[in-house]
Formats: structure tokens, C-alpha cells, sequence
């Protein structure tokens, strides 16, 4: 029996999503928006359970690029799949930050802080390097999904972390927060030129239930963590002077991203009811649909620090409702997941 086990252990490995660490950023984001509403016992659940998934999937993603380097690599150029692999900053970053605020243990963050940067210095390049010289150009509505907005997601990502983790190490604080505010403008630049191709893609080329798959909520996540990433800026204005000059920006950009976020979740909750019931197409796990958990709990999160960082507070009754369906959300994906994983390997 460990022989046909072992093969379908690693066929799963030769397999796996290079996305899979959506699972990561989904569980990180609904266990910090726990923990800034309070449910400590709930957010603390979900960082251990995240401990294990973010070890697990780093031995996986190993193992796939010691022993099938050429489907590692391969992935990097295929349109659909290769930005999937952004999923790794967005994860340990947030992972990062579960260490940060539940834990207050600054020296792991640290580290995964450099660890999330080196990730992202490779694939940001190299990814798009792929995707620019591959010979195999799909049509834009078989090549563009809603995964080609992790650049933005990844980019923000690093943002909120460095804000995090900024009083606890030795950079100075003038040049980290300009570059941390470039940075902030480079994903929402980013989330700008692709949500233009999407929805292009989405206005004028057929869209089949199948092809609407629950990569397209990044649409809205994207945009949420750029409002995530904002606030942490604006809160910490009063400790840079650079910030400050630039403070009425980031509050526009901060705003804008907030309400574009809350457009994108009602589309997406109406373009889910016409996929899965009115044309009655059914759910079956796949990783993609961690792309869904994810901007729940990131608009969750998102809205209590804009509620904080705009001085609005009448926002956090969003937060109050949407927990609910973060955590409830989140419960159903990871049953979906064991039950995936138990039919695999069987």
C-alpha cells in the first residue's frame, strides 16, 4: 500500500497549484481580522492551523522544484497558472504578521520579512519575463484570470508588513517609508493595468460559467489590501515628515481603493449567484477558491484600520457582519480542501 500512496503523494506534488498558498494568505487574513475585532481564541486557532499549512506547502513546493523542475519552472509561463506563485509573498508576509501582532514575536517577522522580499524580487521579474517572451500567447479570455492581480497583492503585502515591523528594526525610517509608499503606488499602478485587461476580458469576449472561476474574486482583494496597506501609511504619518507631505494622497488612494473593494464584493457575490444558480454550476474544490476566502476576510480587516486611519467610525459596522462570513467561508474551503486530499490520495 506505500507504494500506490507514495505515487499519488507525489503526483499531488507534480501537480500542485502554483497558487496554493492562497490558502496561507486566506487563513492569515481572517485570523488578524479576528484578532482586531477581538476573538482572540479564534484568531490564535487560525494562526496555528496556518503554521502548519505554510510548512506544509513549502515542502511541497521544495520537493516540485528538486524533483519536477521542469513543471516548476514551465508554470512561470503559462498565463493562467504563473502569477499564482505571488500567492507565496502575499502568505509569508501575512503569516509574518500573525507573528507580529498575536504573538509580538518581531525577530520571526523580521525574518520572514526578508524571506517574502526575496520571493518577490524573483517572481515579479521573472514571472512577467516568462509571460513577455513566450512564444504560446493564449487569447485574453484564456490567458487573463483575476490570479494576475497577486502583483498588487504582493506588493501591498510587503507594505503592511514593513509598516508592522519598521519600530523594530535598524532601517531609517525616512527612506523605509518612501520606499514603502513606492511601493504602495507600484501595486496600485499594477492592480490599474490589469483590472483594465479584466474587465475588458469580462465586457467583451463570452463568458461561460466555467471559465468564471473564483480567481476573479482578487478583483476585489487586490483592492482591499492596497486599501489595508494605505492605512497602515496614513497611521503612521505622524512619525515621518515625508509622510506627512504626501499624507492627502495616500488618504484619496486609501478611500478610492475602500470603494472600489466594496463595488468589486457585491459584483462578485451577484456574478456568484449566476454562476451557481442560475446556469447551476457546481462546486468543486479547487485551490482557486482560497482567491475567494481571501478578499472576505482582507475587506474585514481592510475596513477597520480605513475606519481608524480616516477617522470614520461608522465603517465598523462592515466589519461586524463580514467576520461571519469570512470564518464561514474559510470553514467551508478547508473542508473542501480535506475532502479533496482524502479522495487523492485513496
Amino acid at each position: 500500500m506505500g507504494g500506490p500512496l507514495t505515487a499519488r503523494a507525489l503526483a499531488l506534488v507534480r501537480s500542485a497549484a502554483p497558487a496554493n498558498f492562497g490558502m496561507v494568505m486566506a487563513t492569515g487574513i481572517v485570523s488578524i481580522a479576528l484578532h482586531l475585532l477581538g476573538m482572540e481564541a479564534g484568531a490564535l486557532a487560525l494562526f496555528y492551523v496556518n503554521i502548519g499549512m505554510f510548512c506544509c506547502l513549502w515542502a511541497v513546493y521544495i520537493l516540485r522544484l528538486g524533483l519536477y523542475p521542469r513543471d516548476f519552472f514551465g508554470d512561470m509561463a503559462d498565463h493562467a497558472r504563473g502569477p499564482g506563485y505571488l500567492t507565496m509573498v502575499a502568505g509569508t508576509g501575512l503569516l509574518a504578521n500573525q507573528c507580529a501582532l498575536l504573538l509580538g514575536r518581531y525577530d520571526l517577522a523580521c525574518g520572514l520579512f526578508w524571506l517574502a522580499l526575496a520571493v518577490w524580487c524573483f517572481f515579479i521579474w521573472a514571472d512577467f519575463l516568462a509571460l513577455f517572451t513566450t512564444d504560446r500567447k493564449p487569447p485574453i479570455e484564456k490567458g487573463i484570470n483575476g490570479a494576475w492581480l497577486l502583483n498588487t497583492v504582493s506588493c501591498q503585502a510587503l507594505v503592511i508588513l514593513g509598516c508592522v515591523i519598521i519600530d523594530h528594526t535598524s532601517w531609517d525610517h525616512e527612506t523605509a517609508f518612501l520606499l514603502l509608499t513606492a511601493l504602495f503606488g507600484t501595486g496600485f499602478m499594477l492592480y490599474a493595468i490589469v483590472i483594465t485587461l479584466i474587465v475588458y476580458r469580462l465586457c467583451y469576449k463570452p463568458l461561460a460559467p466555467e471559465a468564471l472561476d473564483p480567481t476573479f474574486w482578487v478583483n476585489a482583494g487586490a483592492v482591499a489590501i492596497t486599501t489595508l496597506a494605505g492605512s497602515e501609511l496614513i497611521l503612521r504619518a505622524g512619525e515621518s515628515p515625508f509622510l506627512q507631505s504626501v499624507l492627502p494622497f495616500l488618504k484619496g488612494m486609501t478611500l478610492m481603493a475602500w470603494g472600489f473593494a466594496a463595488w468589486w464584493v457585491v459584483m462578485l457575490f451577484i456574478l456568484g449567484f449566476w454562476r451557481h444558480a442560475a446556469r447551476r454550476f457546481p462546486f468543486v474544490y479547487t485551490p482557486g477558491y482560497w482567491s475567494m476566502v481571501f478578499p472576505m476576510g482582507m475587506f474585514t480587516a481592510c475596513t477597520i484600520m480605513c475606519s481608524k486611519a480616516l477617522g470614520v467610525a461608522s465603517l465598523m459596522a462592515v466589519p461586524g457582519l463580514f467576520i461571519y462570513v469570512s470564518v464561514l467561508s474559510w470553514l467551508c474551503t478547508f473542508w473542501g480542501l480535506g475532502r479533496f486530499l482524502w479522495r487523492s490520495l485513496r
